[in-house]
């Protein structure tokens, strides 16, 4: 079965409906994990002038195109704001082996300790728990 490509319009209307699920489905706020308010409000701007683009009359191919380009960069944008979700970990040992900065050399970073105490984005965290450093 010979299968034709997508037009212009129908990549669209799919950029379309994968965006407004995703925006359906982010959590917004100010917590790690969630999504800045003003971020989700650029997003559903251009979720609506591609929806109002679709609805408009004698549009062109070429401002299908476009608009499919400017709502993928919007998405884009929408998932880089995601607020890195964070805890707080304790180096493992005593507290008087705790007092102090410390500082952990991991990879390509550098992890620093006040008191044996560190405010770490989750996927860190776990990284330098499998490695053993923190409780």
């Amino acid at each position: 079965m010979i299968q034709l490509a997508k037009s212009n319009l129908d990549k669209l209307k799919d950029a379309i409906a994968e965006s407004a699920a995703l925006l359906a489905q982010a959590e917004i706020g100010e917590n790690g994990g969630q999504y800045p308010q003003q971020s989700a409000d650029a997003f559903k701007e251009a979720v609506t002038a591609a929806e109002t683009l679709v609805g408009a009359e004698g549009a062109e191919p070429s401002q299908f195109d476009a608009q499919t380009t400017v709502l993928n960069d919007a998405r884009s944008s929408f998932l880089a704001a995601r607020i890195p979700a964070v805890r707080k970990v304790t180096l493992r040992g005593t507290p008087s082996q705790r007092k102090g900065p410390h500082t952990i050399h991991l990879k390509n970073g550098v992890v620093n300790f006040v008191d044996g105490e560190a405010q770490l984005p989750d996927e860190l965290a776990d990284e330098l728990a499998d490695a053993g450093y923190v409780e």
